[in-house]
């Protein structure tokens, strides 16, 4: 039983970063966003080659530990996001009238 405690800790240990990271999550939704998109299939082939990339650079990041490559990866999906929503209302900002 012990044994299996300590295995339990240690794979949630292992595993807890990788599942954290937000591009785990959020690289597939922006895949099933660019998925429904009404945009011209120019535009959306070219986010798509660019969320390929940043997904692959994301897995290499984790697989190899490299925290400029998990940057580099997440910056692009900023990139990808700002595209597809460019939009931003600043909630915190007084109102003009």
């Amino acid at each position: 039983m012990r044994t299996l405690l300590l295995a339990s800790a240690c794979m949630v240990l292992i595993a807890g970063p990788a599942l954290a990271c937000r591009g785990t999550a959020e690289y597939p939704q922006i895949f099933i966003q660019l998925e429904q998109s009404k945009s011209s299939p120019e535009r959306v082939e070219a986010l798509m080659a660019m969320l390929s990339q940043g997904q692959t650079l994301h897995k290499e990041g984790h697989r190899q530990g490299d925290m400029g490559k998990l940057l580099t990866s997440l910056r692009m999906l900023d990139e990808l996001k700002e595209a597809i929503a460019p939009w931003k209302y600043d909630f915190g900002a007084p109102d003009r009238s």
